[in-house]
């Protein structure tokens, strides 16, 4: 589904044209180089038509990899910011934050299944819900239910990680001389973001830090450089 959404489903659905030779065109490109960033198509999605929400994103696999600027980031973000985005993106795939997520995605599966099937047996289960047969769906559903609990854990250690990923590829556009503290406020700004987030909160439905602990990050980073 990695492949085939971006390439034969999500274009049913958006318009995805070539982003026009220019200014930013170069400076992407020029980034990628320097990243040795294996960019193969430059694009540009027409976001606007369901939402003023902005975003940018990359996919494909190995040396086949395309990028997606929303018309509403082209609109709101100038071309420096676009820059200093891509390259906390880039900084994503450099250090293998994507893969990460998907080997400790498909663990969590295999584990999940794993103990599903030791468990779909378990008599003891299926009565203590009121059922004396022992149906394989209702099983999955039973354990389901059983399960959240584990479920809640993983995923608060989930959003910790991702937390931890965001801080790494905001200090690796940091250390290339990319200013992202302007572009990450206007996005907040056009996308109706919230501020001030309870920190305790935050942590636990949020996959990302709040705008004010990223720039606070980005602020100390930039002072232990100078």
């Amino acid at each position: 589904m990695l492949t085939i959404y971006p390439i034969w489903i999500a274009p049913l659905f958006n318009d995805f044209k070539s982003l026009e030779a220019g200014e930013l065109r170069t400076k992407i490109e020029e980034l990628a180089s320097q990243l040795q960033f294996p960019l193969t198509e430059l694009y540009v999605v027409d976001g606007s038509t369901r939402s003023s929400h902005s975003n940018a994103y990359f996919y494909g696999f190995f040396k086949n990899k395309r990028i997606v600027l929303f018309d509403t980031l082209l609109k709101q973000v100038d071309t420096t910011g676009i820059v200093a985005i891509l390259g906390h993106e880039m900084g994503h795939w450099k250090m293998n934050h994507t893969v990460k997520n998907l080997v400790i995605m498909q663990c969590y599966i295999f584990v999940y299944f794993y103990t599903y099937a030791c468990m779909i047996h378990n008599t003891a289960m299926f009565r203590s819900f009121g059922f004396e047969s022992q149906p394989i769906l209702i099983g999955l559903i039973l354990y389901s239910l059983v399960s959240e609990p584990l479920g809640h854990f993983f995923g608060l250690a989930m959003n910790f990680l991702s937390r931890h990923f965001e801080y790494e590829a905001d200090k690796f556009a940091t250390d290339l001389g990319l200013d992202l503290t302007d572009p990450l406020i206007r996005i907040h700004v056009e996308n109706l973001s919230s501020f001030h987030t309870d920190s305790w909160y935050s942590a636990y439905h949020h996959s990302h830090p709040t705008l004010p602990e990223r720039l606070r990050a980005i602020d100390a980073l930039k002072k232990k450089s100078k």
